[in-house]
């Protein structure tokens, strides 16, 4: 017969577990509902090849006009893939639009540029967290619908201890100063970083306050954060 005390107990460890359970079948109901409402972007049966916009697969010759030209096209057009063919291309930065889908073939590479002035102008990003007007990330994209990159070529950012993680040893104050502006209120409009002075490292891939994104198949290298 049990005592009082261990009926109690064996009693609250029931309750408990009873909690639990109801609680994470709750949790994985919230994760279904979460799963049906994503849906994978959807993208016209187009392709757009780079090297038709002037790009060059020779790893020194500077793509990024030509590879925003053919994202531009493919967008004007109402969307599809750009595509990246095989050979290793040099770009700055990119800027993704909605309905675009950047398609890396098979031995494709894109080779980003190591220096800082390579992502300008400055964009609307974060730095651990915070809001700020920074150089751009390696691939950006900003309020956009059906955004991809996908296919099963390399994105090589290139980043070392010379380039941007040499960074690391410099970003401390512009760090404390972009807390201290968010603290105070600052719009994140009125952060302004990426002047030459501010060591503030920059992210590889950002679809920012995007919709329906994939990014799939790709090799990613040598991110810069």
């Amino acid at each position: 017969m049990w005592t009082r005390r261990e009926f109690l107990t064996t009693t609250s460890a029931a309750v408990v577990a009873a909690i639990l359970q109801a609680r994470e079948e709750e949790l994985w109901n919230t994760a279904a509902d979460i799963l049906r409402r994503i849906k994978d972007p959807v993208f016209p049966a187009r392709d757009v090849s780079v090297t038709d916009h002037g790009a060059k697969s020779d790893g020194t010759t500077d793509c990024t006009v030509a590879i925003r030209a053919a994202v531009d096209a493919c967008h004007g057009a109402g969307g599809g893939r750009v595509v990246i063919p095989p050979g290793r291309f040099l770009t700055g930065a990119i800027r993704l639009r909605s309905n675009v889908n950047l398609h890396l073939m098979q031995g494709a590479t894109l080779a980003f540029r190591p220096e800082a002035e390579a992502y300008l102008p400055l964009v609307l990003t974060r730095f651990e967290g915070t809001e700020l007007m920074n150089y751009s990330p390696f691939i950006y994209a900003l309020d956009q619908t059906n955004v991809g990159i996908t296919g099963r070529g390399t994105l090589d950012g290139q980043a070392n201890a010379q380039t941007w993680w040499g960074w690391r040893t410099n970003q401390k104050a512009s760090r404390d100063k972009l807390v201290q502006l968010a603290t105070d209120g600052v719009a994140p409009d009125k952060r302004v970083f990426g002047d030459g002075a501010s060591k503030l490292r920059v992210n590889f891939i950002q679809p920012y306050r995007c919709q329906n994104v994939i990014i799939e198949g790709v090799k990613i290298l040598n991110s810069p954060m």
